[in-house]
Parts: structure tokens; sequence; C-alpha cells
């Protein structure tokens, strides 16, 4: 990651970082380097796995939180 690469991303929006599960630390490592880019960052600790495991629902491209409703669209995560 680097400012070009990120270039089109809005600094002002949250960026979360998440990862397969809680062994792997590649949602550590971007959110370190998100938020030295200047983005506002927050990891998903435990990554998709415990999203679920804590009630959450994944659908279709998006996190969905406990319920299924989101007062705003889903985001964007690519986890089907």
């Amino acid at each position: 990651m680097d400012e070009t690469a990120t270039s089109h991303l809005d600094k002002t929006a949250v960026v979360v970082t998440y990862c397969d599960g809680i062994g792997c630390n590649a949602s550590t490592k971007g959110a370190l380097n998100m938020a030295k880019l200047g983005f506002k960052v927050r990891e998903l600790i435990g990554g998709l796995d415990w999203w679920k495991r804590d009630g959450y629902l994944t659908h279709g491209a998006g996190l969905l939180p406990p319920g299924g409703q989101s007062p705003t669209p889903a985001l964007e995560c690519g986890c089907d």
C-alpha cells in the first residue's frame, strides 16, 4: 500500500481491515499501513471467523450486523 495505490480511497471514511481468522495478522499489517497513510482505521479482531461466531452475518459482498439489518449499505468484503 502506498499513496498511489490508495489515492482513490476516501480518507475521511473509516477503513476496517480484516483477515480470515485469528491466526492471520494481515489485517494488523494492513491497518498499520493504512494508518501511516493517514486513514482512520479499525481492525476486525478475529477476522471473519469470529465475526460469524459473534452472530454477525455475511451476505453477498457485504457484512451485516446481528439481525441482518443495516442502516447503511453493507460494507464490501469479498467474503463469499
